[in-house]
């Protein structure tokens, strides 16, 4: 069975993962995260991954990424990821696991992403990372709100 790449709303999905592209859209409210994330699809068979999740006072930048292939299909993935990121409008792609599980193979890698699932406030952008908050973000109580801007918790998505 070929793999399928689709158009969706935001990005495209491949062998029914998704790559979704997010940017940064200031608003008066917010500070800026100058994040983005883009995907691209280059002919029938390859698609491209990419994302910068730091701003002007990230002091701790890393790289990391990968490339799958399945069914002569390619997948890059290159993120330029901060440790100390506050806000982003970025999404994540999905860790190469992920693939690896749906029979892809992983042909490269570089560095590592290092960070559990990241919850995003839909309306500051403000992060919730499981892994600094030492809990998942659904243990989180129903009545729980952004502690930055005050959205209820069903506001939030899963970024990555």
């Amino acid at each position: 069975m070929a793999v399928e790449i689709s158009k969706i709303p935001g990005g495209f999905t491949v062998d029914g993962i998704p790559l979704l592209k997010g940017k940064c859209g200031c608003t008066a409210m917010a500070k800026c995260c100058y994040s983005w994330s883009k995907v691209k699809t280059k002919g029938n068979n390859r698609v491209e991954f990419d994302a910068k999740l730091s701003d002007p006072d990230t002091k701790d930048t890393f790289e990391w990424g990968y490339t799958v292939e399945k069914d002569e299909v390619t997948v890059m993935v290159k993120v330029s990821d901060a440790r100390d990121k506050v806000i982003s409008a970025a999404y994540l792609p999905p860790h190469h696991t992920v693939w690896e599980r749906k029979g892809w193979r992983v042909i490269e890698r570089t560095g590592e992403r290092e960070d559990g699932p990241v919850w995003r406030c839909a309306m500051c952008k403000w992060l919730f990372r499981e892994d600094r908050e030492g809990r998942s973000f659904e243990s989180l109580p129903e009545d729980w709100t952004c502690p930055r801007c005050g959205v209820a918790k069903r506001e939030f998505e899963l970024m990555g």
